[in-house]
């Protein structure tokens, strides 16, 4: 796979990019290119340089950096070398290997052989706009390819980067900073462009940002504003941005969106986002002369600063607006995350647990509250070509998997016995239950303080499910130790065309489980054959069993049956976005409770559950046909039950499609109506 084929860039440059990504092979081998062996460290290019002409001696040049200045340290006649004067921290080396006339066969390093060939590694002696260089190569190669199955981690270690200018980040790319806080890394500014036509970005899914600076004047002007302009599954975590942070590419439609634990020296927001949730982050001059009029903006547990207009960051359902604001998070444990530690090895941060959680959980100075993890000694990193059989040894012996980006298929579930465990992905790791693996990806069982982070699940084959956490509902309690599950997107269609099942995409039986943004999506669009209703088929999203589960920025669209099923007690849901099935063919094939009742609720709580709690719903008709749903949302009269802020909003083009009512034949909705309406309901609160 040459991704590089068709770049336009400097022969310099193109050269040493192609060596630096070459294949890896030999993953589970013991074999590794590099190495340090008491104190030295030993180069073996013997695998790199197999398919090319190998007698002769060999030139050894070394740097600091990808792109950082390379000087000659030795020759050999050998296809091995030991660098017996390495100065400083090993894993910043970077060698080259040159032949007798000069030209580079291989690029050699200690980041490359932990992490893989598709994690780029920058350094602050690197030459900048060299880094600037690789990064929109990658946009321009991978800009509209939302099916692709490349993946990349784009991570940079302190320092400022800003004279590496505009980075573009394109769909299946994980930029992040190493440092211990988001001001440990500067770059200059961000854009998202959007492959649609008039700055739509309503496909601008699959990317994300996280733990570093952007750096710039604050000005409104389009082109100098941090255009984080994305729709679902494209998280911005850990960012301090001193330029005016828009969501928005130009006067396009957008359809996002979710921050956590940001600091925005500038104001943030757009004006056509359908709605945006934003949790735990500071917002020093709010939105500023952003009008955000559209449907749902939720903001929970944010503080503001003095130059905010706090008049526009209060609940104003009750007037007909669209601003829910939740002054504290109830509990919380922010996503973990690689950063490099003070002995310059690679580590990572599992943030503390927090109840009632207010604002940002780090300071200029100090990474916050939480534990660290070495990686190397406490991880397994997996690569492509990794078996689930192996990282299920990995699990078993009491490692943590990070999963490096690639496209994973899985033989059998991974299985998670251990408690504490974390398996985190960076650059949009994706894991794919296997054909013959009928159950799952991800089997947690009921043990506590579990994390699941940053991982794409893709159904290619028929399972039940593609993550179950527990495997019964028990009485077992995490209270002390939950469970979290953070930027978790799963897809059913849209990537290969054949027809492809699963039963319901997320179950979770466990108590005390903490989601932290999901997208949940039943295709409505993809590659030719993928896409249908008869073909990419699925009953639920989300199915909830467990008791005092909790789900913030929770995004479920397109399934053929309730989009949300809860069937668990004291379950709480903040921020909520829902699209209908577009291809329901026909108001038969769409029926309910048994053929009784039109459509199927897009979020349905169980008869039986006594208390449940939600706020801040924005659930939209999209359907091809003329088919009525009898209720957006349906759950019992009870006096345990309550929720807040919820509306609906037709995408149809109006007429005999939508809603009828938004809740339980309350408020009449989009059935019958005109395009773009808005039906909506303050709160509901049960009586029996």
């Amino acid at each position: 796979m040459d991704i590089y084929r068709n770049m336009k860039m400097n022969k310099p440059l193109k050269t040493a990019l192609i060596a630096i990504c070459l294949p890896f092979v030999g993953i589970q081998t013991n074999a590794k290119d590099i190495e340090v062996r008491n104190g030295n460290i030993v180069l073996d290019f013997s695998t790199k340089i197999s398919q090319q002409t190998s007698a002769g001696k060999y030139t050894i040049k070394r740097s600091t950096g990808k792109f950082s200045e390379y000087k000659t340290i030795g020759n050999t006649s050998s296809t091995t070398f030991v660098d017996k004067k390495p100065k400083g921290n090993p894993h910043d080396y970077y060698y080259q290997i040159m032949d007798s006339k000069g030209e580079l066969l291989a690029s050699i390093s200690m980041d490359t052989e932990i992490f893989g060939d598709y994690v780029y590694i920058y350094s602050d002696t690197d030459r900048k706009e060299d880094v600037g260089n690789e990064i929109n190569a990658i946009h321009e190669q991978m800009f509209g390819k939302e099916f692709s199955p490349n993946r990349y981690a784009l991570l940079f270690k302190a320092g400022d980067y800003k004279e590496a200018g505009l980075l573009k980040v394109p769909f299946y790319v994980h930029l992040a900073g190493l440092g211990k806080t988001p001001f440990d890394v500067e770059v200059s500014n961000i854009h998202t462009p959007p492959h649609l036509s008039n700055g739509n970005g309503t496909c601008t899914f699959w990317r994300s940002t996280e733990n570093l600076s952007v750096i710039g004047p604050e000005t409104y002007d389009e082109e100098e504003t941090f255009k984080w302009a994305v729709s679902q599954a494209a998280p911005i975590r850990r960012i301090y941005s001193q330029r005016i942070v828009r969501n928005q590419w130009e006067n396009g439609w957008v359809s996002g969106g979710f921050t956590a634990d940001c600091y925005f020296e500038a104001a943030a927001g757009s004006k056509n986002q359908q709605q945006w949730y934003t949790r735990n982050s500071f917002l020093n001059k709010g939105r500023g002369k952003f009008e955000e009029i559209k449907y749902n903006y939720c903001f929970q547990g944010v503080e503001l600063g003095p130059e905010a207009d706090t008049n526009t960051y209060q609940n104003n359902w009750d007037k007909g607006g669209n601003v829910t604001f939740i002054p504290t998070t109830p509990i919380i444990r922010e996503k973990p995350f690689l950063f490099i530690g003070d002995d310059g090895r690679y580590k990572v941060f599992r943030p503390a647990l927090k109840h009632e959680h207010k604002g940002i959980s780090y300071s200029r100075t100090d990474i916050g509250e939480g534990e660290t993890l070495d990686l190397l000694n406490e991880f397994y990193v997996v690569k492509p070509g990794t078996s689930a059989e192996y990282m299920n040894k990995q699990l078993a012996a009491g490692k943590h998997l990070l999963i490096t980006p690639g496209m994973y298929e899985l033989s059998e579930p991974l299985h998670v016995t251990r408690p504490n465990t974390i398996i985190l992905g960076i650059g949009w790791a994706t894991l794919i239950p296997g054909e013959k693996n009928s159950d799952t990806a991800i089997l947690v069982e009921d043990v506590d303080g579990v994390t699941i982070a940053s991982l794409m699940f893709d159904a290619h084959y028929t399972s039940n499910t593609l993550i179950q956490v527990g495997i019964e509902k028990t009485t077992q309690r995490h209270i002390d130790n939950p469970i979290l599950l953070a930027d978790l997107f799963f897809r059913i269609g849209g990537f290969r065309p054949a027809k492809v099942h699963v039963d319901r995409a997320v179950e979770l039986n466990s108590n005390d489980v903490i989601g932290d943004h999901f997208w949940i999506w039943r295709a409505d669009h993809g590659v030719r054959g993928s896409v249908g209703w008869e073909v990419n088929t699925t009953r639920n999203g989300l199915v909830v069993n467990g008791d005092y589960v909790t789900i913030y920025g929770l995004f479920n669209e397109h399934f053929q049956e309730y989009q949300t099923y809860w069937a668990g007690e004291h379950g709480r849901t903040y921020f909520y976005q829902c699209e209908t099935p577009y291809d329901a063919p026909s108001q038969e094939h769409y029926m309910s409770e048994n053929g009784t009742r039109a459509g199927y609720a897009a979020y349905k709580v169980a008869d039986h559950v006594n208390t449940h709690k939600a706020f801040a719903f924005g659930i939209y008709d999209v359907l091809h046909h003329e088919i009525m749903i009898e209720n957006s949302i349906e759950v019992p009269d009870k006096i345990g039950i309550r929720m807040y802020h919820m509306c609906n909003n037709t995408l149809s083009g109006g007429g005999a499609k939508g809603f009828n009512y938004i809740l339980n034949g309350i408020r009449k909705s989009t059935y019958n109506t005109r395009h773009d309406y808005r039906a909506y309901i303050d709160e509901f609160i049960g009586k029996k």
